[in-house]
């Protein structure tokens, strides 16, 4: 198996609602995600998938929902708190910890990606220093 990754970048702000510290307030980051993508080589195409492909699914996947949003998790102290709030949120069923951040791309990667092609590993830089690791433990 041949593969091969694209990175993008995003702009998003979130809180932890259930964290003691500075997080539980609103701040923001500069996301930075390398998507690795492997299956067999199309002998029509010469290519595994076009580079202009994955990038379009992690449009839709990532950067459409993500980027310039505010993400929260979906809980009764959020609603209320952001209930006037006019910009762009998108709702998680958990914190947005980059943790769970991941797991919410990887599916939503997954769910796009041609059947031909298995999503392999994906890094979520949230700092300069702080990256966090999906691996497909099937692969």
């Amino acid at each position: 198996m041949i593969s091969l990754t694209k990175k993008i970048e995003f702009e998003a702000a979130h809180r932890l609602s259930n964290y003691q510290g500075s997080c539980s307030e609103i701040h923001g980051h500069t996301y930075k995600l390398a998507a690795t993508v492997g299956g067999m080589i199309d002998p029509d195409t010469d290519m595994i998938l076009d580079f202009k492909t994955l990038k379009s699914i992690l449009q839709l996947s990532v950067l459409d929902p993500l980027d310039h949003a505010l993400i929260l998790k979906e809980n009764p102290e959020n609603r209320r708190i952001f209930s006037a709030y006019t910009g762009k949120i998108t709702w998680m069923q958990s914190e947005p910890t980059s943790e769970r951040m991941i797991e919410w791309m990887a599916k939503k990667i997954t769910a796009l990606l041609p059947s031909t092609i298995e999503l392999i590993e994906l890094h979520l830089h949230e700092t300069s220093g702080s990256f966090t690791t999906w691996k497909n433990i099937r692969g």
